[in-house]
């Protein structure tokens, strides 16, 4: 059993024992047998994070306090002191082992982690090294990423991953300026594998360790952060006043759909919605994407991206794992996000009805139509018995049935009364689906 399955029969005994389907001396000796080990709450995190940025902010204070007037060799053991001294209470830490109450180990792991980021600032000041501050971030996440591993600290895992989305955006904003790209280093190599950094701590060595829900937004949003990064380094064209970077949205959307359709084992496929963040983001990033290339210019650009994106090799890489997620996801029976993903391959199939590149409707049309049918595929498929998303469903039929209304050519009246009927219709629908549910899980029928 694993420690979800632990701290699930954990909170399940009290009920069985009330009523009465195990005696008191059995529910002891289950939880006897199937003791869960003490998981680091968002609570405990926060309190071991508060402590250690308290605690590294003060020694800053006091250290800079009078810098200018140290020698160098003291300035030296200053940067370096800190960094020891952490190094020895992680060493602490780990010696107590499980006893290591979660707090401690976040408060560990972080105090060591500013100290690293300290005397990597401070040594390249005191001998005035070259550098610009990305190489600052990247050593200080490179070097501190064993912390989170080691010391099972999500604050670090967190403050990593923030960390080399924000050094990979930084580095397409310098691809794009800079006409010779001196010093940028290629993100399309080093994102991944910096991303990698993070898989011994999820999943682990035994590959069934899961992030905690917080963990998990911040984990999807780098990713598809530095993702979308990695697509706007590919395809941007520099220059000093206006880069270019047509071939971008596509890109873009595969990207989306790459986290969208991200592999789930079974447990994850059947948890509720609010926990799988990267369905939540890849597919609303999706969406929006898709929206707005239901008008016109926008969609003509998008289909002009296309021959400029298929050449690159990060275009066909993105292909294939897209391809590989979908199949996973097709054997998972996920077909409501693959309905969703299927808007990104859109582009290709729909670039012959642009091929004059005079207008984009015919595009902006397909587009629409697309959605809608992705819209219905979702209703459809809760009906079905699925996995599905009815709301969300209508509530994307609702959306284009707005942005249709707002971009025709009618009076403010018609406009006015036919946003109330989508209102009063997509609140019926919405009543209509909770009634349902209800009734679904109460065992009892709508008539």
């Amino acid at each position: 059993m694993t420690l979800i399955h632990h701290r699930w029969l954990a909170e399940q005994l009290p009920a069985w024992e009330r009523e009465g389907l195990v005696t008191a001396e059995g529910a002891r000796t289950l939880r006897q047998r199937h003791a869960a080990e003490p998981q680091g709450g968002l609570a405990q995190m926060v309190v071991g994070a508060v402590g250690a940025l308290l605690i590294g902010t003060g020694l800053i204070a006091v250290l800079a306090y009078n810098w200018d007037d140290f020698p160098r060799w003291v300035r030296l053991g200053l940067a370096l002191g800190p960094l020891a001294a952490t190094q020895a209470v992680s060493w602490w830490v780990l010696q107590k082992d499980e006893a290591a109450k979660p707090w401690q180990r976040e408060a560990a792991a972080l105090v060591q982690t500013l100290a690293v980021g300290a005397a990597l600032a401070l040594v390249s000041q005191i001998y005035n090294l070259p550098g610009k501050w990305t190489d600052l971030v990247f050593w200080w996440c490179v070097v501190s990423v064993p912390l989170a591993w080691v010391l099972r600290s999500q604050a670090v895992a967190i403050a990593y991953l923030m960390g080399i989305a924000l050094w990979t955006i930084a580095q397409v904003f310098g691809r794009a300026n800079d006409l010779g790209a001196i010093g940028i280093a290629d993100v399309r190599l080093w994102f991944p594998v910096l991303l990698a950094g993070i898989l011994p701590l999820w999943p682990g060595p035994d590959l069934r360790d899961r992030p905690a829900p917080g963990s998990r937004l911040v984990l999807t949003v780098s990713t598809l952060l530095g993702l979308l990064a990695v697509a706007a380094y590919a395809t941007v064209r520099p220059a000093h006043m206006f880069p270019s970077f047509r071939g971008f949205p596509w890109l873009a959307m595969l990207s989306a759909a790459a986290v969208l359709l991200f592999p789930l084992d079974r447990e994850g496929s059947d948890e509720p919605l609010a926990c799988k963040p990267q369905v939540l983001l890849g597919g609303g990033a999706l969406v929006v994407m898709a929206l707005i290339f239901t008008f016109e210019d926008p969609a003509r650009d998008l289909v002009k991206g296309v021959g400029v994106a298929l050449p690159l090799g990060w275009c066909w890489l993105l292909l294939l794992v897209v391809a590989g997620f979908a199949i996973l996801a097709f054997r998972r029976g996920r077909f409501a996000v693959l309905s969703v993903a299927a808007v990104a391959l859109l582009p290709v199939v729909a670039a012959p009805l642009a091929a004059d590149e005079t207008t984009g409707w015919p595009v902006a049309i397909t587009y629409s139509l697309v959605l809608l049918a992705t819209a219905i595929a979702l209703i459809a498929l809760e009906f079905l018995g699925r996995q599905g998303a009815a709301r969300i469903g209508a509530a994307l039929i609702a959306l284009l049935v707005i942005l249709r209304m707002a971009d025709a050519d009618v009076s403010l009246l018609i406009k006015g009364l036919a946003f109330i009927a989508i209102g009063s219709g997509f609140l019926a629908f919405n009543v209509f689906i909770t009634r349902r549910r209800r009734v679904a899980v109460a065992g009892g029928s709508l008539a």
